[in-house]
């Protein structure tokens, strides 16, 4: 199924989202993939236990299209900036597994794109950054927050606010990415570890998990309710 810059496809209960717009898959609209088309494409493919988030061709994504900045659309892009928030968020909070695979160039909005997966494979010539201070703006899409909570505020602030370009095994060393392949295509890699995490298990024991971590992040009370309970329930099923 395609979206306004992406494709979304099964292979078997991996769903992989591949980011599609020239050759640096710039990100020209927020809302990269429809909220609800993501949403009904899920509903629709109920085997899918993880979903692969990558770009096409050499590089994952520069991030915006920088000459779509216009200070008196600063309503307009305020708009837009919402629904890539809601996206991201809904990415987050996804009850299954979900990968970033990096290759080439990964910046500024691709960068949040990346952080809103719990898992990012990247290819030994990745380089990631959110360098939005560059262009005179600072991150729109929750990248502040994300990089924090993934690195810590020390290391975030001052990433952020030199607009630094790591490489992938700087990237490595300090947490953001979880693991690097010398592959020159992270796809293949990102795929067969989210098969690893995910073959063994049902979609209901994933949900349950994925869903009572969600909760907990949150600060929900007593986030496991119902989890174990749904899980015995399958078993007894089968």
């Amino acid at each position: 199924m395609n979206s306004v810059l992406s494709e979304i496809h099964s292979e078997g209960s991996i769903a992989v989202l591949t980011i599609e717009n020239g050759a640096k898959n710039l990100i020209s609209e927020p809302e990269f993939i429809e909220r609800e088309i993501l949403l009904e494409w899920l509903e629709e493919n109920p085997q899918t236990k993880a979903l692969v988030i990558t770009g096409k061709g050499r590089h994952f994504s520069h991030g915006a299209d920088v000459s779509l900045f216009d200070a008196d659309n600063v309503r307009n892009i305020s708009e837009k900036l919402k629904k890539g928030r809601e996206l991201l968020n809904t990415i987050e909070s996804l009850p299954i597994v979900t990968v970033a695979a990096v290759n080439g160039g990964c910046f500024g909005g691709g960068l949040e794109i990346a952080m809103s997966c719990r898992f990012r494979i990247v290819s030994s010539k990745a380089r990631l950054g959110l360098t939005e201070v560059m262009h005179g703006v600072v991150p729109g899409m929750g990248g502040i927050e994300r990089l924090s909570r993934i690195i810590g505020a020390e290391k975030a602030l001052k990433m952020i606010l030199q607009g630094e370009m790591l490489s992938a095994d700087k990237a490595l060393s300090i947490g953001l990415v979880t693991k690097v392949t010398e592959e020159k295509d992270a796809l293949p890699e990102a795929m067969r570890f989210a098969e690893d995490i995910v073959s063994s298990v049902s979609v209901t024991q994933i949900n349950a998990v994925v869903n009572t971590m969600n909760r907990s992040f949150d600060g929900e009370p007593d986030p496991s309710f119902g989890a174990f309970e749904a899980a015995l329930e399958e078993a007894f099923r089968k």
